[in-house]
């Protein structure tokens, strides 16, 4: 077995849809989010600061304040294994972005 589960761009995808509807119109956001896929069930526990264009609104930077990620896989005895996998904020960024 793998001793470093990967996060797809999905994972980023399906991060960042749920982040930004908690997002909404709040320039601070914190909670934990959850992505499927081939490797298990992964993770995210965030904080973030989000910085809005003041005319329009709009999102134009995100910082982290604090997150942690990690991958829960399913054993075949019905356990649950924590893994550590490879998040990168930078990448949440750019999806959220």
């Amino acid at each position: 077995m793998k001793s470093i589960c990967t996060i797809t761009k999905g994972c980023y995808r399906d991060f960042a849809e749920q982040i930004a509807l908690k997002l909404e119109q709040r320039s601070y956001v914190t909670g934990v989010f959850q992505s499927e896929s081939a490797e298990g069930r992964h993770r995210l526990e965030v904080s973030l600061i989000a910085y809005r264009d003041p005319e329009s609104g709009q999102v134009v930077d995100i910082s982290e304040v604090w997150w942690d990620s990690y991958t829960i896989i399913e054993q075949q005895d019905g356990e649950q294994k924590l893994m550590i996998n490879d998040f990168d904020f930078s990448r949440l960024k750019e999806e959220l972005l």
